[in-house]
């Protein structure tokens, strides 16, 4: 069973949320999109061994703020259920039953609701960059002895030939996975801010 400081959510939505928070300090503003929300399915909701609904956590942008709930898509009093969790939040955010969602398939679901959201690709990027630099005690010493002075040694380490600025969606992904990892390494040394 995987450790709640592990589940990518834990280590991706909150900087998603503090960068977020930067982007729109500048003044900018994402197209109206309407409310786009990524689902991640969670299990089944089962009465007498027969599935009757869905179990499922919910991200979406509301006002710009980053929220997160768990549902029930069959019963609305089902214990699954949960009020709205402010992203920037960690430990709610990992409090949530992320240990049923498919954790392969996270990082390609998160990164295409960014897309749809249409923010300025450059400006998110470079947000998502600064905030790991705010919220991880610098240089950074992993558990293993490797130590990092900012993310952007650790982000340029091994970095894969697709993830271009050509291939916006790779190189999206890419940057959301080794934000996690900076913020699990960091959780693992009790390096968070």
């Amino acid at each position: 069973m995987t450790k709640p400081d592990e589940y990518y959510a834990a280590n991706v939505l909150p900087p998603i949320a503090w960068a977020l928070d930067l982007y729109f300090k500048q003044g900018l503003r994402q197209k109206d999109v309407g409310v786009v929300e990524v689902i991640f399915p969670a299990g089944d909701h089962k009465v007498a061994l027969s599935k009757k609904g869905n179990h499922e956590l919910a991200v979406w942008l509301s006002k710009q703020d980053v929220l997160v709930r768990a549902r029930c898509t069959y019963d609305k009093s089902c214990s699954f259920n949960s009020d709205r969790v402010d992203a920037r939040d960690r430990d709610a955010v990992k409090s949530l039953p992320w240990d049923k969602t498919e954790q392969t398939r996270f990082f390609k679901a998160v990164r295409d609701w960014l897309l749809r959201l249409d923010f300025d690709f450059t400006t998110l990027v470079r947000a998502l960059v600064t905030v790991c630099d705010r919220k991880v005690e610098t240089p950074l010493t992993t558990k293993y002895g490797k130590t990092f002075d900012k993310f952007d040694d650790y982000r340029r380490h091994k970095w894969p030939e697709d993830a271009t600025p050509d291939n916006r969606p790779r190189l999206l992904e890419e940057v959301l996975f080794r934000v996690a990892f900076w913020f699990q390494t960091a959780a693992e040394v009790r390096a968070l801010k």
